[in-house]
């Protein structure tokens, strides 16, 4: 058995890793890229995250990573969406998670589909943004010849994966979230509530399972890429799935704390139990699914430290200074953390502060920006407790885990903390695994 190229794509990152025939890491990459935020518009250009993917893999291959490279496996972030031509060029930036520009578009759907519809079904509220199916409603609305041009709509593994293999596809736990799958029954694309929103049915890529081979690298691809051309490329997954399955949640009721430019509570599900006030989506592996919810984090900080911290570098910021903040106890300063709005709200919800008076200090400020995070967190597991027995083990990984898990010890007092590194890149690799190894 050869090796094995994983590819986690975030929302400001690509982190490719190279995994042995034993499945031991032996390189690892990372190359950032921006997005554009203006307002209620939070979209990328594609091509940034695809030129990400060539450094990495162009890298990897001048250091003979991919002389026995067996398997690709792709994890993204989502929801992304992206018009495509029949080529698979985009024909508009990816209108990715944070957006909120669609929320005359969500409320007209679900006028028309009804809440209940919506759970029972695709097992989540049409929220602007958070599921695509609002964004894909605006295009067709506010940019009409991009949606009569588009002949497929899918998320970032979609564009990923035609440009790689030539192949259209998107899998269920990317599915799970444009509003237009059947989570609950993991069946397919709703095809009524797809006619009723006027969405062509023609213009979705086919769902095919996260263990499933799409297609093999193109020579085009292998040209560009440095990715021997033939090697087949694994389906994949979402970026918070792949992270569930890398830390383990198998069983009902485990629970995974992600913290990296969000803060995201992930739980475990042995039957779908939908809710509007958080996300339902499928897992990797059949027979499951995942209940999580999502506010922001490092966006919160990195805004708290280039608006108020200017003097300090980032390192000071979130070693030291953030460490010494978070030791104290604040001054009973309220913080409401919706900078990018709230995922589970069609308002157009904004951050705030409360209870300020000429004593209150920048570290009250922030110390009031993390507590406001972490008690939304808090509250979820609080409701999510109530629906069903959870595990007393809380999971950490993410990049931002390091500068927080201080402090979420302490809050988190009934909960065992256990922190396990790269837990997406993980999943990809029990993935792969699960393909290769039979």
């Amino acid at each position: 058995m050869g090796c094995v190229l994983v590819l986690d794509v975030g929302t400001s990152s690509l982190k490719a890793a190279v995994f042995d025939e034993h499945f031991v890491p032996v390189a690892k990459e990372k190359v950032e890229y921006t997005y554009e935020a203006e307002g209620l518009k939070m979209q990328i250009d594609v091509e940034r995250i695809w030129n990400a993917l060539v450094t990495v893999t162009r890298k990897f291959q001048k250091e003979g990573y991919f002389r026995n490279l067996e398997l690709v496996v792709p994890c993204v972030f989502s929801p992304a969406l992206i018009a495509m031509d029949e080529e698979g060029k985009p024909l508009y930036p990816a209108i990715i998670h944070w957006d909120r520009r669609s929320t005359k578009q969500a409320k007209r759907a679900l006028s028309l589909i009804g809440k209940e519809r919506f759970l029972g079904t695709s097992g989540n509220i049409p929220y602007p943004g958070g599921i695509s199916v609002t964004s894909l409603l605006w295009l067709k609305e506010e940019e009409s010849e991009v949606f009569r041009r588009a002949f497929q709509f899918g998320h970032l593994n979609t564009f990923l994966l035609k440009r790689l293999t030539g192949r259209w596809a998107i899998d269920p736990t990317n599915a799970s979230i444009t509003g237009l799958y059947d989570t609950v029954g993991r069946s397919g694309w709703c095809e009524s509530i797809a006619y009723e929103l006027g969405i062509p049915l023609e213009k979705l890529p086919p769902v095919l399972s996260c263990l499933e081979v799409v297609g093999e690298v193109t020579k085009e691809a292998a040209q560009v890429t440095g990715i021997p051309s033939g090697t087949p490329v694994l389906m994949g997954s979402n970026d918070t799935s792949a992270a569930a399955l890398g830390a383990g949640l198998l069983e009902s009721g485990q629970v995974l704390n992600i913290s990296g430019s969000s803060e995201i509570i992930t739980i475990c599900l042995d039957r779908p139990l939908p809710h509007e006030k958080y996300y339902l989506r499928a897992h990797p592996l059949p027979g499951r699914w995942l209940a999580y919810d999502i506010v922001i984090g490092g966006f919160a900080l990195d805004w708290f430290f280039e608006q108020f911290c200017k003097e300090m570098t980032r390192e000071e910021f979130y070693t030291s200074y953030l460490q010494r903040v978070l030791g104290g106890q604040g001054n009973k300063i309220r913080f409401v953390p919706y900078l990018t709005g709230d995922r589970t709200d069609l308002r157009q919800r904004t951050g705030a502060l409360f209870g300020l008076t000429l004593s209150t200090t920048r570290e009250d400020c922030l110390y009031a920006l993390v507590e406001a995070m972490v008690n939304r967190m808090r509250k979820t597991l609080t409701m999510m407790a109530e629906r069903l027995p959870l595990s007393r083990t809380l999971i950490l990984t993410g990049g931002g885990v390091k500068a927080l898990v201080d402090y979420k010890r302490r809050v988190f007092q009934d909960f065992s903390i256990e922190v396990k590194e790269d837990c997406s890149l993980w999943g990809c690799v029990e993935m792969a695994k699960r393909v290769l190894v039979s």
